[in-house]
């Protein structure tokens, strides 16, 4: 008897926004379109339902042989928001997707993708760019996981770590050792210490421990993924951002240090820099990487106060010639920006190995 395979599928979800409010109160249209976005995918239409609401909006329903397509338009806020989830593979039903966004007049789309059902993940691997090996960390359980648009993101518990945010295929946080990668990267934070700026930081682990150390201190935290913080709030528990001292921002923490009014809102007695990186590239990445942190190391510049502090985490302490050595590189950037440095290599054990935080201060 063939083995019956466990269920899984994929469903992406689609906001179309700064529609045309007539497409969206055309029945017509839906009538015609959705059905054509199923034939795109090859998907068999089981049945079809379609309502027009007084005085305005429509919803709709597809059921497919293979699950369905729904959407629901709001023609007053030129928005409609439609649903995709099949058992077929992923390109065949991602070309629904593409017809619909074809066909569907609009200014601006969010898509999101999500892996439903049973998809196996007994283990992560995670490399160690020490040595060019892989650890192989168990997986007991997975709980989320979403391609946010900017990453794809993870939630799993783990035999060794407890829950890890996993970004990329790369462990960015765990339960069991986070408190050691936060105190790496505040270093320099004492109890006098009156507001801090965090680039990145959405799994809100760095800003919970910085109030553990100076429990008065204001904290900015800046992170382009909604996705993260709402996986951490959800997944991780975290509660960190409905705290009075902390300031969440969703947007993008190198147009964030650039733009930001010191005359106005004032300077950060600290800015640290907890974005995300992955040392594997090329000789023509490496000045990629170079360019970007000489933005992120002379906008923190401006928006420190004097004999302010600057840091980050710098990525592996040590990796083999087949990966860039991204310590090295952020090192001669703030050398060349702050005119000094430090610099401290710590062992995160979820990382499988040392991690390096470069420190540098604003001259008095």
């Amino acid at each position: 008897m063939k083995k019956q395979l466990k269920p899984k599928g994929v469903h992406y979800t689609v906001d179309f926004f700064g529609c045309d409010p007539h497409q969206l109160d055309s029945l017509d249209f839906w009538q015609k379109s959705l059905p054509q976005a199923a034939a795109a995918a090859d998907m068999e239409i089981l049945h079809s339902y379609f309502h027009q609401f007084n005085p305005q909006g429509i919803t709709g329903f597809l059921l497919l042989s293979s699950s369905h397509i729904s959407f629901h338009t709001w023609p007053e806020y030129n928005y409609v928001a439609c649903d995709i989830f099949s058992c077929s593979h992923d390109e065949e039903t991602f070309k629904a997707v593409e017809y619909l966004k074809k066909a569907v007049r609009h200014k601006r789309t969010e898509l999101h993708k999500i892996r439903r059902g049973y998809v196996v993940m007994e283990y992560l691997e995670s490399p160690i760019y020490a040595n060019g090996k892989i650890e192989r960390i168990k997986v007991t359980e997975k709980f989320a996981e979403v391609d946010s648009g900017f990453q794809k993101i993870v939630i799993i518990n783990t035999e060794k770590y407890g829950r890890c945010m996993v970004i990329d295929g790369l462990v960015q946080t765990s339960e069991l050792d986070h408190e050691t990668y936060d105190k790496a990267i505040l270093d320099k934070i004492t109890p006098e210490t009156k507001n801090l700026l965090i680039l990145g930081g959405g799994d809100g682990y760095v800003a919970e421990t910085a109030l553990k150390i100076n429990p008065n201190i204001k904290i900015t935290v800046v992170d382009l993924d909604q996705e993260v913080v709402h996986f951490s709030k959800k997944h991780l528990n975290q509660k960190i951002f409905s705290h009075p001292n902390v300031h969440l921002i969703i947007g993008d923490a190198l147009h964030y240090v650039k733009t930001y009014d010191t005359e106005k809102n004032g300077l950060f007695d600290c800015v640290a820099s907890d974005l995300t990186d992955n040392p594997i590239g090329s000789k023509k990445a490496a000045k990629g990487v170079a360019d970007f942190y000489k933005k992120v190391f002379s906008f923190s510049n401006r928006v420190l106060k004097r004999g302010g502090w600057f840091s980050a985490q710098a990525g592996a302490a040590k990796v083999t010639p087949k990966y860039l050595n991204s310590a090295k590189i952020m090192e001669e950037v703030m050398r060349e920006e702050f005119g000094n440095f430090k610099r401290k290599d710590v062992l995160i054990p979820s990382y499988s190995e040392k991690n390096a935080f470069i420190y540098a201060q604003k001259k008095a």
